[in-house]
């Protein structure tokens, strides 16, 4: 029977940098909603909140096929579950991206200092 090896740290590192921003990308997409649905948001460009929304979430712009209450059931379901894992993807991405520019940035400076 063989032991099972634990993960480096360095690559949990990166686990946790992914699942914070997921959370954090889909509770943007939440809090837009519920602020859309509410009526603070306009469901069309002409208000200011409007652009800071699309600016923290931008798969926001899917609202405006779809009024903030809808005639389907189905139909807000999949719109608002759109909004809201697309924004979590969203978020993923961007901080995947961050973490690899940082790490290539943290080697090649210890590269150069050894």
């Amino acid at each position: 029977m063989q032991a099972v090896q634990r993960t480096r740290p360095k690559e949990n590192y990166f686990v946790i940098v992914l699942s914070l921003s997921m959370v954090l990308g889909m509770a943007v997409g939440v809090a837009v909603h519920f602020l859309w649905t509410r009526g603070l948001i306009a469901p069309s460009f002409s208000h200011p909140l409007t652009d800071v929304a699309l600016l923290l979430c931008p798969p926001f712009i899917l609202s405006l096929t779809i009024a903030p209450t809808p005639d389907s059931a189905l139909a807000w379901v999949l719109v608002v579950g759109t909004i809201v894992f697309a924004n979590g993807f969203l978020y993923a991405g961007g901080a995947s991206f961050l973490y690899f520019i940082v790490v290539t940035i943290v080697r090649r400076m210890k590269a150069r200092a050894a």
